[in-house]
């Protein structure tokens, strides 16, 4: 009996003393290539097709033509990812409805404002997020989109903060959140990665506080950047500039505005990661030596 309780301490001093590494590098290294990606063709590809196409057709046609590499890659995401995305959805039904008016009634600054009405939506879409929705189903829960961000960009798993193992049930009919009496902690359901991931997440979220306002903060960036983005883009519109004027200030306060809202995500994922580390830490040293 008391080999049994010294080695089942033994086991659970180990999990406490488990220490959690987090590097910005290793973490964000692997999305630079799709950043690159994503700039070349939604921002240096446009451009330059719209500047060598207009010199040779009409204004409205070189924008049309410019718009196309954006809409071809959101159309090769649905493909290669086999997923409904909301955002380039919205990006679909804009370029399309947009090209249509615009090529009807001949005004290359359509095509231009609607670029601003996609931002101005999504921007608006993160800015709802952060109001706390709940449903009266127990799992239907609203959290803000940073939260979101951190499973697509940081997935994470219950070994990777040495989460002890009895935290997860195997439970495949059932995901639903269970809370212990005496201790008020979540059981996470042992799934499938992704599944894991979300579940590990939910778990950080209800018990690190840092972690909670980082993605509430992270979310109110992109959402404030967005909209300065969309009143920005339709100031320019306004004042009645040209369309060449219109196509560079409106690429370049888009990439500013971009690059500005990733180092601020960068700066407080790094800030978040060395907090929420410590909670967790602390939360292991509290639950895990109860006997």
């Amino acid at each position: 009996m008391t080999s049994t309780q010294s080695s089942s301490s033994s086991l659970i001093q180990s999990q406490v003393n488990t220490h959690i590494q987090f590097s910005i590098w290793h973490t964000f290294k692997h999305h630079i290539p799709r950043f690159l990606t994503t700039i070349l063709v939604d921002v240096i590809l446009p451009l330059v097709i719209y500047f060598v196409l207009q010199k040779y057709i009409k204004p409205v046609y070189a924008l049309l033509v410019a718009g196309t590499p954006p809409f071809i890659m959101v159309i090769f995401k649905a493909i290669s990812s086999r997923t409904f995305d909301a955002l380039g959805f919205l990006v679909f039904i804009g370029f399309i409805i947009s090209g249509i008016v615009a090529i009807i009634t001949h005004n290359p600054i359509i095509l231009l404002l609607e670029k601003s009405l996609v931002t101005g939506i999504v921007s608006i879409i993160f800015a709802i997020t952060l109001i706390p929705f709940h449903c009266c189903h127990e799992n239907c829960r609203l959290r803000p989109l940073g939260y979101y961000f951190y499973q697509d960009l940081i997935p994470i798993n219950r070994e990777q903060i040495g989460l002890p193992e009895n935290l997860f049930i195997n439970n495949q009919e059932s995901i639903d959140e269970q809370y212990s009496e005496n201790e008020n902690e979540i059981l996470i359901h042992k799934s499938s990665n992704k599944q894991e991931v979300a579940q590990v997440y939910e778990w950080i979220y209800i018990n690190c506080s840092s972690f909670r306002i980082a993605c509430y903060f992270i979310t109110s960036t992109w959402a404030v950047g967005l909209l300065s983005e969309f009143l920005s883009r339709l100031i320019l519109i306004l004042v009645h500039l040209s369309i060449n004027k219109l196509v560079i200030y409106g690429n370049v306060i888009l990439s500013t505005i971009t690059v500005i809202c990733i180092l601020i995500t960068i700066i407080c994922v790094t800030r978040e990661r060395k907090q929420t580390i410590i909670l967790i830490e602390q939360w292991k040293q509290e639950h895990l030596n109860i006997q």
